[in-house]
């Protein structure tokens, strides 16, 4: 299993919705493979909407995509802690998994597979590489995958969700860890002091 990435940065900034945008931009953008492209658009739709580690995006079969868009919740067995993550999905969410899949006919292809061997998933360790190396030439340094984890887990703490239900969403052990990874910005400290 793949851990945390070499030289990555544990105090990374969070990946917030303006980021989101400017990498779906960027990808869309990029003069590449339409698997390279799809693979990347995939991940970036995933780890935004979930918080997911991308080791757990990886193990998602087609099968599983279509399910969540059934019951409008991704169930995800958690490696690290031996659990079942349950990850309600929103109307806007179920839609663009939707998009994600319109093409695929067989469920047992892996939803982020290697190019033209669609029952293989990728190599977490240099996917993950390949996916930070893409989000720090559009934002910089102080980002990568787990960026998207510190940016859901962010925004679920600003908008005033008790961290303990925070901590159960994320599956994280201990809520102290889930506290370090809320990053508020002086907007959102100004914007709670107003009144």
């Amino acid at each position: 299993m793949a851990g945390r990435p070499k030289n990555s940065k544990r105090n990374s900034k969070p990946i917030l919705e303006s980021q989101y945008k400017i990498l779906k931009s960027y990808i869309n953008g990029l003069d590449t493979f339409q698997t390279t492209k799809t693979k990347w658009i995939r991940s970036l739709e995933l780890l935004y909407m979930t918080g997911m580690r991308v080791t757990e995006i990886l193990n998602l079969k087609i099968s599983d995509i279509k399910n969540a868009i059934e019951k409008n919740e991704l169930s995800v067995f958690i490696q690290k802690q031996q659990i079942i993550r349950h990850i309600p999905l929103s109307e806007k969410s179920v839609k663009t998994l939707k998009k994600l899949i319109e093409n695929e006919t067989d469920p047992e292809n892996y939803f982020l597979h290697k190019r033209n061997r669609t029952k293989s998933t990728l190599n977490p360790n240099g996917f993950t590489k390949e996916f930070n190396d893409l989000i720090q030439i559009v934002l910089g340094d102080n980002y990568s995958s787990h960026s998207f984890r510190k940016g859901i887990i962010t925004e679920m703490g600003v908008s005033g969700i008790n961290p303990k239900i925070i901590q159960h969403f994320i599956a994280h052990k201990n809520v102290s860890t889930t506290l370090n990874y809320i990053k508020p910005t002086s907007d959102d400290i100004r914007n709670a002091l107003l009144r």
